[in-house]
C-alpha cells in the first residue's frame, strides 16, 4: 500500500510513528472535501499525529523528556505499575512540594496493590527496554535519584527469568524490599527539608 492509498488520519499516524514533525503534507494543507459534513484531510492528519504523540492536555513537560514521553515507557507496564511509574516520574515536575510528596504517596499505594495481587509479569522487546534506558539515561530529564526507582518498578513488572542466584526472580520481592522503601526515604527527605 502506497502514501496515497492511506486516510490522512492514516498517514498522519504513520508521520508520528517515523517521528516525522508536526507538519501536514503540501498535498492535504488546505484541501476541503465537500460533503455533508464538510471534512478537512489537514485537520485529519493531525488528528492521527496525535493520535501518536497526545493532544497538549497530555504533552505536558512533566510527562515530557527529550525525543520520549512518559508512555512510551508505561504502555508496556501493568496499569498499578504504569501509575507508578508516572507518579514517581511526574514528582517535583507539577505542581507545588506537597503536590510531589502527594505523587510519591500515591506511587507507593500503586506498588503496594500490584504487590498484593498477582499481576502476570510479561516480557518486553529489547528495542523497549534501550528506550527506558535512555529515558533514563537523560539526566537533564531524570532527575537522579528516580533513576533507579523508575528502573526497577519497570525491571519488576516486565522481566522474566532468574536473579543473580539462580533463583526465580520475584518482582513482588523487589518492590517490597527495595522500590518502596527507596520512595518512602525521599518522601521523608521532602518532608523534613
Amino acid at each position: 500500500m502506497t502514501e496515497q492509498t492511506h486516510t490522512p488520519y492514516q498517514r498522519g499516524r504513520r508521520a508520528a510513528e517515523r517521528g516525522a514533525p508536526r507538519k501536514v503534507p503540501q498535498d492535504l494543507d488546505g484541501m476541503a472535501i465537500l460533503t455533508q459534513p464538510i471534512q478537512y484531510p489537514s485537520k485529519q492528519w493531525l488528528e492521527g499525529f496525535d493520535s501518536i504523540h497526545g493532544t497538549a492536555a497530555t504533552r505536558g513537560a512533566h510527562y515530557q523528556a527529550g525525543q520520549f514521553q512518559a508512555w512510551d515507557v508505561t504502555r508496556y507496564l501493568s496499569g498499578d505499575m504504569d501509575q507508578a511509574w508516572q507518579y514517581v516520574y511526574r514528582c517535583g515536575r507539577k505542581g507545588s512540594d506537597q503536590d510531589a510528596i502527594t505523587d510519591l504517596r500515591k506511587a507507593v499505594d500503586f506498588l503496594e496493590d500490584w504487590c498484593a495481587n498477582d499481576v502476570p509479569i510479561r516480557e518486553v522487546d529489547p528495542d523497549v527496554r534501550h528506550r527506558v534506558n535512555c529515558l533514563l539515561c537523560d539526566h537533564k530529564a531524570v532527575e537522579g535519584w528516580k533513576v533507579p526507582i523508575l528502573d526497577r518498578i519497570f525491571m519488576a513488572d516486565t522481566y522474566v527469568g532468574q536473579n543473580m542466584t539462580g533463583d526465580r526472580f520475584h518482582g513482588q520481592s523487589l518492590v517490597m524490599a527495595v522500590v518502596i522503601p527507596a520512595i518512602t526515604t525521599e518522601i521523608a527527605r521532602r518532608e523534613a527539608a
